[in-house]
């Protein structure tokens, strides 16, 4: 879907608590009652995944759940879903419409206090799902927590996913700096669900929140020892729950962290629906989870070759993605297919990936950078490295990735999200002109 109701710049003017709460006044939206029934998931990684498997969790427990999450990959419409479907084009439109008319009226006045994509798209969701009578949300937060604009839900639960240095400027040079302003997602009372990756930030986390009045859990300390085994074919979870017992989990989404997103996920599902017997939970997130999808995370699409991608856009998020490749193409050959936008830390990244790999061949993201500048920093970082191919987009790198490759090998799809979608697109038989990456 092209959006034709919303036209406004990635950030509003400043900090946009206040126009938000007053334009959901406008909009008839209760942002306090919604939020009783929310659930809020911020961190730097495995939000998108974490808010999946909480969405099909909470289904499997008999609930409607509209979930909201950014960005999409190809579709606009993946970021508004309700129990794990995307909304049609015609609800959608429906509710960008009452938004962008309630922005207009707004600017009269208020002309010097504009708004922002997110918070227009966010109240637009809160609004369709408010139309369509779902009984929880699931929704993600935008960027940190102090000044998204899912803060004005006051969730009475929420999970911080991860840290990563991200969005600097705004929330801070070092990762407990960030950490702290995601913290500010909870009211006072609130309570927030940290993943493993915060240990770190363990003492100053609880030590904040102390002094806010939330409280701060890590559920990874209730769960045993976790083995996993990830294939091509699926990935296999095992997790030993104090209180549960033995969970066991096949499901299609891959990469080591899913453990850790599943922790998390299991624990708000459970805090949230408290009526569910303890016996009950192993059953119910296996079925829930067996069926759990997230474009674009570790996602491998079958086909002569394969192709995995993965949206990862920070050095950390690079990383995993590129560590859990490598043990998923262990036993066959693969080829590297690169693109990145301009604006991110590509040498970082490169750091990270180009290791792993001997032989890569290059195009140009959406607004990336130009595939020949891309190629000398690729060279620049790793000289052995083979470069089979220099390509305009991803449509001719896919096709130089079948040259090379065998049947059974796989391609695989690294370096940014606008890569990733319109790897998958081109993949999948659609036209890179029809993509929305607005």
């Amino acid at each position: 879907m092209k959006r034709t109701s919303l036209s406004l710049p990635r950030f509003g003017q400043g900090i946009g608590l206040a126009r938000t709460a007053r334009l959901a006044g406008q909009l008839g939206l209760d942002l306090s009652a919604l939020g009783k029934r929310a659930i809020v998931i911020t961190g730097s990684n495995g939000k998108g995944s974490t808010a999946s498997m909480l969405t099909a969790l909470l289904g499997f427990a008999g609930e409607r759940v509209g979930t909201f999450t950014s960005p999409h990959l190809f579709r606009f419409n993946e970021r508004v879903r309700i129990n794990g479907e995307p909304v049609d084009d015609a609800a959608l439109l429906a509710a960008e419409a009452r938004v962008a008319a309630a922005i207009e009226r707004d600017r009269q006045n208020h002309p010097d206090d504009g708004f922002g994509e997110f918070e227009a798209w966010f109240l637009a969701a809160l609004y369709l799902f408010e139309a369509e009578g779902c009984e929880r949300l699931v929704i993600e937060a935008g960027i940190g927590g102090r000044y998204d604009p899912t803060r004005l839900l006051q969730a009475p639960l929420a999970a911080i996913v991860s840290v990563d240095l991200e969005h600097t400027a705004l929330l801070g040079a070092t990762r407990r700096e960030i950490a702290l302003d995601k913290l500010d997602i909870a009211p006072p009372g609130g309570r927030v669900l940290v993943g493993r990756g915060l240990e770190a930030e363990w003492d100053s986390l609880a030590t904040v929140a102390a002094l806010k009045r939330v409280r701060i859990e890590a559920p990874h300390r209730v769960f045993g020892p976790v083995t996993s085994e990830d294939r091509l074919s699926g990935h296999s979870i095992t997790l030993q729950h104090d209180g549960m017992g033995l969970i066991r989990v096949e499901t299609g989404l891959h990469g080591a962290k899913q453990a850790d997103n599943l922790e998390l996920a299991i624990a708000l599902a459970s805090i949230a629906r408290d009526d569910v017997a303890p016996s009950r939970w192993p059953g119910l997130i296996a079925d829930a989870l067996a069926s759990a999808r997230c474009e674009g995370r570790l996602e491998v699409l079958p086909g002569s070759p394969s192709l995995l991608i993965d949206v990862g856009h920070t050095p950390d998020a690079v990383e995993a993605a590129v560590t859990a490749a490598a043990e998923l193409t262990r036993d066959v050959a693969a080829i590297l297919l690169l693109g990145m936008s301009h604006d991110k830390d590509i040498d970082g990244m490169l750091l990270r990936l180009l290791p792993h790999f001997d032989r890569v061949i290059i195009g140009q993201a959406y607004k990336g950078l130009p595939s020949d500048q891309l190629a000398a920093r690729v060279r620049a970082v790793r000289p052995e490295i083979a470069i089979l191919d220099v390509c305009d987009d991803a449509d001719h790198a896919l096709e130089a990735g079948r040259r090379q490759l065998p049947a059974e090998g796989v391609l695989v799809g690294l370096g940014g999200l606008f890569w990733a979608g319109a790897l998958r697109a081109s993949f999948t038989g659609q036209s890179l002109d029809a993509l929305d990456f607005s």
